[in-house]
């Protein structure tokens, strides 16, 4: 079983792209982006979706990656913006 395989009962860590970064900074959400509770199950293409204010704030997983670690493993997720459809 790889670790793409596995369930850590984990969020993940969300990690931005400088273009999401910069998008969610100036829309005041960083914090909330940086803090969604996603899991494994998320994929590289998934669109990921925050509705703020009646906004929606479209983001798209562009990588995953498992960091191995003396704790265990963590999945690391990159959101990119604008999303891609």
């Amino acid at each position: 079983m790889g670790p793409g395989d596995r369930t850590t009962g984990e969020p993940a860590i969300i990690i931005l792209t400088v273009a999401a970064r910069h998008y969610a900074s100036k829309q005041g959400i960083a914090e909330d982006v940086e803090t969604l509770d996603l899991g494994s199950d998320c994929a590289v293409g998934d669109l990921v979706s925050l509705v703020k204010a009646g906004t929606r704030h479209d983001f798209a997983v562009i990588r995953r990656r498992w960091i191995a670690g003396g704790t265990g493993i963590t999945l690391e997720l990159t959101l990119d913006h604008p999303a891609q459809a």
